[in-house]
């Protein structure tokens, strides 16, 4: 049938084969950017990894490859029609019983699964299971379809994942203890789950810019390594940092600093890899997601089975060192043959560079007073201090990453302080003496105005406890902010607790069947059945934790909350992507009514402000202005 369907082509391409031809050699473009280099990994295998649920990319019996679609009855948890091969196998299998093939398959498939559901494609690559599937089923049938159609009551399929999860049939998901998991990985070589998880991680050090260590807890709220971390650990006791030790210690080590953190440290074997991505970022290039191996592993080549990726590193062959200024994690790769010894020197050569640009851009400001320029700046931030006086008084002040966020804000940074000393060292420098820095525990730098210099604030309803919906009755009594304070200080800085877990799917469920254009209340989503039980669970009336407190601090990236034109009684809710404009603007007239309230309508007579164009004089601290 093939020759003959050929045969009738006409000699030149048709306009649909022109179609297909630009599509094939665009895929064949995609797959490699994105699949690492030297046929590590087919693009069978990521097709089966990552849209299992949409597309069918394997070989027939003749070995040759079928490329089609998953029909749609896979979208809904329902099994797609089989075709004829596939019904034509598996009509001639006993009704009654089953083949020595199928018995091993059967058995193979239960014992990868027993510890918990996994992907199709990781219970593919399970050693008994390939053997079995290689010994019995042809290729135009899927292992997902015999399954289903064979060993339904024991073992079902969750085609509605994007990945096709396996797992036993009516179990609950059980997590997979810390030793059972770590004792099934590879010990030469990684999952594509865990090499998805480590260039998460270097991408994420790559576009790092702090002058600080980045933290284990930095690194938890990013999204590349948030994601890649749930698809290898979400269903594992093992954490991000046992993960990090035990599979990649020999290109990061994790120490404590003063604060109880973990500084992220490279080592000198993964350096180069780092500032590869570094170099990309800044020259605004395509970086494939790939990475070669750190060296050989110390053993020989990978003995994995098929799928797994590069070797895994050894120990650390020398100590980390700490990075310098502006986010380059251990400078450009070397080139020329350079010594190691000689790019050390460089390295302490751009940190002394680095630090005489600073001293010589606070020696060019005058020592006296602030450019007009830094006044404005000065006020936004003072302007950011007191809506956060009004909207949470209970805390200490908003994050020095919210306000470098402002549009303003970049703009003032980037006419005033051009890349050469970050904003905490300018407000530390220049306006010491009434605003004051801090590092929380989560790494993030708070902002707050040093003792006596805050503006005094009328007691009047501007004070009272906020309370979202249904939760009125948490009003904050005396001794709470230490309360409120010790629970979130008790939660994970690099992970959500399972309770959190449970609350944050139930909120994002409740917005999923959501149906009216008009965004719910927190009181609405409390008359819910899974997010009340989570909410209980999470949030004990004893922690006197409000919903809109721990939705704000966990998960304020996903989920925003606000009261209507700042003065609504309820506090709406809904994903940042969709509310977050509405959200921002109404939390700001709800400051700003806030702020007319308790100062009675009185505008700030800064002591140190001139009059008809006169400078501000510095208010910075020890060491401010000129030295």
């Amino acid at each position: 049938m093939a020759a003959q369907f050929l045969d009738r082509l006409p000699p030149r391409l048709s306009p649909a084969e022109v179609q297909l031809r630009d599509h094939l050699l665009k895929a064949a473009q995609a797959a490699a950017q994105v699949l690492p280099p030297g046929d590590v990994v087919s693009l069978q295998e990521w097709v089966e990894f990552r849209m299992a649920a949409e597309l069918e990319l394997r070989t027939d019996s003749a070995g040759l490859v079928i490329l089609k679609q998953v029909s749609r009855g896979a979208g809904t948890g329902k099994a797609p029609e089989l075709s004829p091969a596939a019904q034509a196998f598996l009509s001639r299998l006993p009704g009654d019983s089953f083949l020595s093939e199928e018995e091993r398959l059967r058995e193979a498939i239960v014992d990868a699964v027993s510890r918990g559901p996994l992907s199709l494609a990781q219970v593919k690559r399970d050693q008994r299971v390939m053997s079995a599937v290689k010994a019995f089923i042809p290729g135009a049938v899927g292992v997902e379809d015999w399954i289903e159609r064979r060993i339904g009551g024991e073992v079902a399929v969750d085609r509605d994942s994007p990945q096709m999860t396996i797992r036993l049939a009516g179990a609950e998901p059980v997590k997979e203890s810390k030793e059972s998991f770590f004792a099934r990985l590879p010990k030469d070589s990684f999952l594509p789950e865990e090499e998805r998880l480590r260039l998460s991680i270097f991408d994420f050090l790559a576009g790092w810019s702090s002058q600080e260590l980045a933290t284990l807890s930095h690194a938890g709220v990013d999204a590349g390594v948030q994601e890649a971390r749930r698809a290898l650990l979400g269903n594992t006791a093992a954490s991000f940092k046992d993960w990090i030790e035990r599979r990649i210690g020999g290109e990061l080590s994790l120490k404590t600093d003063r604060k109880g953190q973990y500084e992220i440290h490279l080592s000198a074997t993964a350096r180069p890899f780092v500032a590869e991505r570094v170099a990309a970022l800044r020259a605004g290039t395509h970086m494939p997601p790939h990475m070669p191996p750190p060296m050989h592993p110390p053993f020989g080549p990978p003995m994995g089975p098929p799928g797994m990726m590069h070797p895994m590193p050894p120990p650390p062959q020398a100590p980390p060192m700490r990075p310098p200024p502006g986010g380059d994690r251990g400078g450009p790769p070397s080139a020329g043959g350079r010594a190691p010894a000689q790019q050390h020197r460089q390295g302490k050569d751009r940190d002394v560079d680095a630090e005489a640009a600073k001293a010589r851009f606070f020696e060019k400001l005058p020592a006296e007073e602030l450019l007009e320029t830094e006044l404005e700046l000065r006020q936004l931030i003072l302007d950011f201090l007191d809506r956060q006086r009004a909207e949470h008084p209970g805390d200490e002040g908003p994050m020095l990453s919210d306000i470098g966020k402002d549009k303003d804000c970049r703009k003032l940074r980037g006419e005033l302080l051009q890349g050469t000393v970050s904003l905490r060292e300018w407000v530390d420098r220049r306006i010491g003496g009434e605003v004051a820095t801090k590092t929380a525990a989560n790494g993030q730098v708070i902002v707050m105005y040093r003792d006596g210099m805050a503006p005094e604030p009328a007691q009047d309803a501007a004070e009272a406890p906020e309370a979202d919906g249904a939760e009125a009755g948490t009003a904050e009594g005396p001794g709470s902010e230490a309360k409120v304070k010790a629970f979130f200080d008790g939660l994970p800085p690099d992970g959500f607790l399972p309770e959190e877990e449970a609350l944050r799917e139930a909120l994002l469920n409740f917005l999923e069947t959501w149906t009216s254009t008009d965004p719910p209340t927190l009181a609405e989503a409390q008359n819910d059945t899974e997010v009340h039980e989570s909410r209980a669970q999470c949030l004990p009336k004893s922690s006197g934790v409000s919903l809109k407190q721990w939705i704000d601090r966990r998960i304020g990236g996903e989920i925003a909350t606000w009261r209507k034109d700042g003065r609504a009684k309820d506090i709406s809710w809904g994903l940042r992507d969709a509310w977050g404009d509405v959200a921002n603007e109404a939390n700001q007239q709800e400051a700003a009514l806030a702020k007319e309230a308790a100062s009675g309508g009185r505008k700030r007579k800064a002591d140190d402000q001139g009059k008809g164009g006169e400078r501000h004089r510095n208010l910075g601290g020890k060491g401010g202005g000129r030295r």
